[in-house]
């Protein structure tokens, strides 16, 4: 296959700092991807620029970015390759994050987080825009929406937020930040 042939040299940028990660996720739900200018209703509208990043989302219209603000050092993601049966190779997405809120606000969340589908926009530690679930959704598997009070003081505390999907693609990259849009004006925050 001509397609997996690579293409150039890669090296290790070892003079450079390095941080583990990420700060922030937006979600957004989930709807079947397009290519388009616009969203065409029930689709979410990707531009890729020429160097292969996503460089304009649509949503549909009404729909936003929601902000998910998590305690720090606790959330993180991976792109991770599976294999299924003959040989078929695909990637799994998953997006975690502690949230330290039991209030009003949350459970009214609660629901669409354990229930619902989305997208995930992450910004990491090194200040790089990944998307998430584009291709298929993500969404909370058994335990992805379980709150932990701890047992002694120094416990951690909190709701345990994990989404996931089967991808086909290796996650994106956005250009830059202003392409998550529209943001709901009012985040979850701890």
């Amino acid at each position: 296959m001509t397609a997996c042939k690579l293409t150039k040299s890669l090296d290790s940028k070892a003079c450079e700092y390095s941080i583990a990660g990420a700060r922030t996720i937006y979600l957004a739900n989930f709807f079947a991807p397009e290519l388009n200018k616009e969203s065409s209703g029930n689709t979410i509208a990707y531009q890729f620029d020429p160097d292969g990043y996503i460089n304009e989302i649509h949503l549909p219209e009404g729909e936003h970015f929601y902000e998910l603000s998590s305690e720090n050092n606790t959330i993180s993601f991976t792109d991770a390759l599976l294999a299924g049966g003959n040989g078929g190779k695909y990637r799994q997405h998953t997006v975690n994050a502690v949230l330290n809120r039991y209030d009003l606000d949350v459970l009214n969340e609660g629901d669409a987080l354990s229930l619902g589908k989305f997208i995930a926009v992450v910004v990491d530690n090194a200040g790089r825009i990944i998307l998430l679930g584009r291709t298929g959704g993500l969404s909370a598997p058994a335990g992805g929406f379980d709150y932990n009070s701890g047992a002694a003081e120094a416990d951690a505390t909190g709701w345990n937020i994990t989404l996931q999907g089967v991808s086909m693609e290796i996650a994106p990259l956005l250009v830059d930040r202003w392409i998550i849009n529209p943001i709901y004006p009012e985040s979850i925050t701890p």
